[in-house]
């Protein structure tokens, strides 16, 4: 049997994934307020779906950079050399 080393890894890969996705919400946010204002009565609907539209094609690359992080941790810990 194997050791089961790579709960450790895995749930450091999804943190390290998940960070970036609050990096990238971050940045939606502060650009929407930087570009609309925060002002209620200044409404940009095409700036909030396309914002929305990014956050939605964000989603499905959490999954391949979670598994870059995850194969390079795995990688790192077997002690072969990093590309």
């Amino acid at each position: 049997m194997r050791p089961r080393t790579a709960a450790p890894f895995f749930s450091r890969s999804w943190l390290i994934a998940l960070l970036i996705g609050l990096a990238f919400v971050g940045l939606e946010l502060t650009l929407r307020f930087e570009i609309a204002g925060s002002d209620p009565a200044d409404q940009h609907p095409a700036l909030d779906l396309t914002l929305l539209l990014c956050g939605y094609l964000f989603m499905f690359c959490l999954k391949p950079i979670q598994k870059t992080v995850h194969h390079r941790l795995c990688r790192r810990s077997a002690g072969k050399p990093a590309r």
